[in-house]
């Protein structure tokens, strides 16, 4: 995905609308507007024909339209163009409405839009015990300046011990009122755990997408692993991603996790950089439907980028992983996420292991902008190797397995990160 580049598509889209009938209202407008991007744009692998089914849509928003004439409003419009949209079944084309496009912007540029204050993790379920489990935190937040990490389990808070079935939403009714916490955390084997006692003060979290390294307590010494939330962002991710590399080779790792479970991917830089932080350089072809331009990352740099944004950066001291590293993906690491497990994959650094991904590997996004301020995504380039060959729709594993929930949080055992270390023969 990227940021919209307007001024060309602006003027083509004026010429074709002088040439046509006039406005007739802001509904028919913005269904014209949309139903334009997708035609003249849209390069996925979806065989529905654009023509006949923007026509459709707009015949029925014209007669949905009859009668309130040119006083037809956005809002009618807006329901007709994500069904557009969504009929064309390609998960990297959809609508996104004015507020909804307006934070995605935030977040690409690094920019949070949600600025209250949080802990900065995500609570799963309890186990039999009444222990809640943290199934993720967020760069930047007191949970991970604090030294938490997915896994912990949290027993108490305050003084109150959690107990019962119900104790992951008590604990979430206690949090959400608090603005200061003392919680108690158990990590690791339940039988010999580590304790720890940490007090949080809630604070705004700038950017939640950066990566971020830990080791965890149920893994041999030497093994860590780097969580990637998301891929949303620029020239922020792929270099953090080096640094953590730096990082992790400076405590004396002998092994990387890399973790993209859930990750829905974002911009194809930053997926493209994390990958050369392990595999050294990186090609790729963005295949458009006018041109086609070389994406990567090679001596410290990217290159390329894609036919509508030129924008790259360099990266210092990026030396690259040597050791061991493997990748766990699950059926939510979708887009960008599946990039990276798969350049991985192509040049044989290491297993992937977990679940079949979701399927949007091949191809990539773009915002175009819309003149009430929503946006629609579509589907512009396809996504190749640099010998021409497409990239496979979805990541195949090569240890299959699945995250369990269950058993991460009454154990703190994470079961798709022991199928990576039985893989990488790590004891």
């Amino acid at each position: 995905m990227k940021r919209p580049a307007r001024n060309l598509t602006l003027t083509i889209f004026a010429l074709i609308l002088c040439s046509s009938q006039s406005f007739a209202s802001p509904a028919t407008d913005l269904m014209r507007e949309a139903s334009f991007y997708l035609e003249f744009y849209y390069n996925g692998p979806s065989t529905v024909n654009l023509k006949e089914l923007t026509a459709r849509y707009n015949k029925q928003l014209e007669t949905a339209c009859a009668t309130q004439a040119d006083a037809c409003s956005f809002d009618t419009a807006r329901g007709f163009i994500t069904r557009m949209l969504s009929e064309v079944g390609d998960g990297h084309t959809y609508y996104l409405f004015p507020n909804n496009f307006a934070n995605a912007i935030n977040q690409y540029a690094g920019i949070n839009p949600d600025t209250r204050s949080v802990y900065g993790f995500s609570l799963s379920r309890a186990n039999e015990r009444g222990e809640v489990l943290i199934s993720e935190v967020r760069s930047g937040g007191a949970a991970l300046e604090a030294g938490l990490q997915p896994g912990d389990r949290i027993e108490r808070i305050g003084t109150q011990k959690l107990v019962g079935a119900n104790a992951a939403n008590d604990l979430r009714a206690k949090l959400e009122t608090e603005p200061r916490a003392r919680i108690g955390v158990l990590r690791g084997d339940p039988a010999n755990p580590k304790r720890l006692s940490l007090i949080l003060t809630k604070k705004p979290i700038i950017n939640p997408n950066l990566p971020y390294l830990y080791a965890p307590a149920v893994a041999p010494a030497g093994v860590m692993v780097i969580r990637f939330p998301s891929f949303v962002g620029f020239n922020d991710i792929g270099p953090k991603t080096f640094e953590l590399v730096n990082q992790a080779r400076a405590k004396n790792a002998r092994a990387l996790i890399l973790d993209v479970r859930g990750n829905g991917g974002g911009e194809e830089t930053e997926c493209v950089t994390a990958a050369a932080a392990f595999t050294g350089s990186v090609e790729l072809a963005m295949k458009g439907r006018l041109e086609t331009i070389k994406l990567g990352f090679k001596d410290g740099a990217t290159f390329g980028n894609d036919p509508r944004d030129p924008r790259s950066y360099r990266v210092p001291n990026a030396m690259a992983w040597t050791g061991s590293v493997a990748v766990l993906t699950d059926e939510g690491t979708a887009s960008c996420g599946e990039v990276l497990a798969y350049l991985i994959q192509r040049a044989k650094r290491g297993p992937i292991v977990g679940a079949r991904t979701r399927g949007v590997l091949n191809s990539a996004t773009d915002f175009f902008q819309l003149i009430d301020r929503s946006a629609v995504a579509i589907t512009y380039v396809r996504t190749l190797n640099p010998d021409g060959t497409p990239l496979p729709e979805f990541i195949t594993p090569d240890v299959e397995g699945r995250s369990n929930l269950d058993l991460w949080a009454s154990s703190g055992r994470d079961a798709l990160l022991e199928k990576a270390l039985e893989a990488l023969n790590i004891k």
